[in-house]
């Protein structure tokens, strides 16, 4: 089992979390085309910001400023992030790819990057 990343901008106090999505793990973010969206968008749009994938597996803490503490506080902008790439046409969202049906608060959601579509 390997472990879980989460991008954190020290900059703005933001997380992306992959937040019920099916992405954790690196090579999950990595080779998902919607999690290589994500990350890429978010990268590209906090140019100069101090930004880094942060492990559950060590907690190590790569920046010189803030912590892993404070980091639990910031905002969360998973959703935001990928409502951005579905207005821009990067990603569609093909609604839910797994329900836990005892707690229906426990979903993945299915996105598709669109320019993994064939052209027409």
């Amino acid at each position: 089992m390997g472990a879980w990343y989460t991008l954190v901008n020290v900059t703005k106090k933001e997380q992306i979390s992959f937040h019920r999505l099916p992405m954790t793990k690196d090579r999950e973010i990595a080779g998902n085309p919607a999690g290589a969206a994500i990350t890429t968008w978010y990268l590209l749009q906090n140019q100069g910001d101090c930004i880094g994938f942060i492990s559950d597996y060590d907690r190590a803490w790569p920046f010189k400023q803030g912590s892993l503490e404070e980091s639990c506080s910031y905002k969360e902008v998973t959703d935001e992030v990928v409502d951005a790439l579905i207005a821009a046409g990067i990603l569609r969202d093909e609604g839910i790819e797994w329900i836990d049906e005892d707690d229906p608060e426990l979903f993945l959601r299915r996105l598709v990057n669109t320019w993994m579509d064939p052209p027409r």
